[in-house]
């Protein structure tokens, strides 16, 4: 294992944003990074064959892209290879530094979580102290479930509807399956909790009445007195719907009924519906009605 909880919030400790040895060679291309609270998302591809890896604040998940390789680690004298396919993953505890040297395609997505996030989620799942789990370490280990959540936050993007809510869920999510892998002190499955209708009925008055306002899982979560993990199992049980996708579901029932009852533009009623620009709830309300808010309107005899 490596540093313990107190031990990672040393100065002596790097940030990702610091650390960019990886960009090298001049050829190197990165993505982002892109920010969620407690957590850094980038992707990269065509550096170093060798990289130098330092002590890190933050805990690493590499998603491990563009073909199969061979992976090596070095610490000190111990060297351990591994052959490692599409879409495996690799985890580095904060604190620990190593060499690394990749044959084959060199791209990958790197996921940084802070210390505090990664044991508020596991502390809240499972009912254990935050200090008594480490977070394990592998490398290029392929789990189907984790792959799934690692390529679906890795390619979330900022300007999707509901981006954040959607990212924050899969990070959570992944964390709590890695944990469940690979995480030191976790056994079990994590309790089933469930919304009474009152709960239910709280949340989708916040919803409806921030329907032009960002809204995240922290809010709803805190609405019905549940960890964010908790909250997402449980509305999905009791409304047969994911919260980013609820929120959505009536962001576009808003639109329908501002699109055949008022005159206003288009883009006006996409702003008040939470939509970011034109574009973005055009593509959206396409994809959930089937046909443009244009073409809704006049279909339901508003010109």
């Amino acid at each position: 294992m490596g540093l313990s909880f107190q031990e990672v919030q040393s100065s002596d400790l790097m940030t990702p944003l610091e650390w960019r040895d990886w960009t090298k060679p001049i050829v190197a291309r990165d993505s982002g990074p892109r920010f969620l609270d407690g957590a850094i998302v980038q992707a990269w591809a065509g550096s170093a064959v060798r990289m130098s890896q330092p002590p890190l604040d933050h805990h690493l998940i590499v998603l491990h892209q563009g073909g199969p390789k061979r992976v090596s680690r070095r610490q000190g004298r111990e060297v351990r290879s591994v052959n490692v396919a599409m879409h495996a993953c690799t985890t580095v505890e904060a604190g620990n530094t190593y060499e690394w040297t990749t044959e084959g395609p060199i791209a990958f997505a790197h996921i940084y979580i802070r210390p505090e996030r990664f044991a508020r989620v596991i502390g809240d799942v499972y009912g254990r102290d935050p200090d008594s789990v480490g977070f394990g370490e592998r490398i290029g280990q392929f789990d189907p479930l984790a792959a799934q959540l690692a390529i679906a936050l890795a390619q979330e993007r900022e300007d999707a509807p509901a981006w954040r809510m959607t990212a924050d869920h899969y990070l959570d999510s992944l964390l709590i399956r890695l944990a469940a892998t690979t995480t030191y002190g976790i056994d079990g499955a994590p309790p089933r909790l469930a919304l009474t209708p009152v709960t239910v009925r709280r949340v989708r008055d916040y919803v409806l009445a921030h329907l032009a306002d960002p809204i995240s899982l922290d809010d709803l979560a805190s609405i019905a007195g549940y960890s964010r993990f908790h909250f997402v199992r449980a509305f999905r049980e009791a409304t047969g719907y994911p919260p980013y996708s609820y929120v959505i579901n009536q962001r576009i029932a808003h639109a329908q009924l501002l699109l055949t009852t008022t005159d206003d533009p288009v883009a006006v009623i996409a702003h008040a519906c939470g939509f970011a620009t034109h574009a973005q709830f055009s593509k959206k309300f396409r994809d959930v009605i089937g046909l443009s808010p244009a073409c809704f309107r006049r279909a339901n005899g508003w010109s």
